[in-house]
């Protein structure tokens, strides 16, 4: 049996992402509650041709990032990488980072942001909802 959990209609749109330029769109399909790994989001995300992600860091969560279409940079703390369709890209807590959007098609990923083992064992203990 197959259950839906969420698909990418009818994403959220969201302008000025940490700071950025332009608007992307977001959609959440897991939050921590909905599971029992240390997943603290499962998120689709589409960054549109124009719209720059601004600098910032998480210090409670690791974020990876997989892409699945369009070309982009990725900078960590100022270290520029070009990304574009199948690179899986890690960002350790703590760490700044930022994207761009590089040429003339949207980047869409997938963004899997995860407790590093000292936040979970500070974090109350849960399950996931029925």
């Amino acid at each position: 049996m197959t259950v839906l959990v969420g698909t990418k209609r009818e994403p959220v749109r969201i302008q000025g992402v940490h700071g950025g330029s332009g608007g992307l769109d977001w959609k959440c399909f897991v939050r921590s509650h909905m599971t029992h790994a240390p997943v603290a989001g499962f998120e689709y995300v589409r960054v549109p041709v124009g719209t720059a992600i601004g600098r910032h860091k998480h210090s409670r969560t690791e974020e990876i990032y997989f892409v699945v279409a369009g070309r982009g940079v990725m900078d960590q703390d100022g270290v520029r990488s070009e990304i574009g369709p199948g690179d899986l890209i890690m960002t350790r807590r703590n760490v700044t980072h930022a994207m761009d959007v590089a040429g003339d098609e949207d980047v869409e990923l997938l963004v899997i942001e995860v407790y590093p083992p000292d936040v979970l064992e500070r974090l109350p203990a849960h399950s996931p909802e029925a």
